[in-house]
């Protein structure tokens, strides 16, 4: 993770978390603000990679078993 993504991850959690210490001047919704912009960060991705899963389709189902309808079909009691 870069500098100037830990930057902006803990501005994410220490603004909202000083901001509620200044104005209410109590701690009970301090830890509160600091768990739920935690997870808020958390799950910040700031990456200008993106992922692209491809599915080959050429190689569906080449394994040379048999078709379990077709099996099916052809043992009748």
């Amino acid at each position: 993770m870069s500098l100037k993504n830990a930057t902006i991850k803990a501005g994410i959690v220490l603004i909202p978390s000083y901001t509620a210490a200044f104005l209410t001047e109590q701690m009970v919704y301090v830890v509160p603000m600091l768990a739920a912009t935690s997870f808020f960060a958390g799950t910040v991705d700031l990456n200008q990679k993106t992922t692209r899963r491809r599915v080959d389709e050429d190689e569906a189902d080449e394994g040379g078993g048999e078709d379990i309808g077709s099996a099916a079909e052809t043992n009748q009691i």
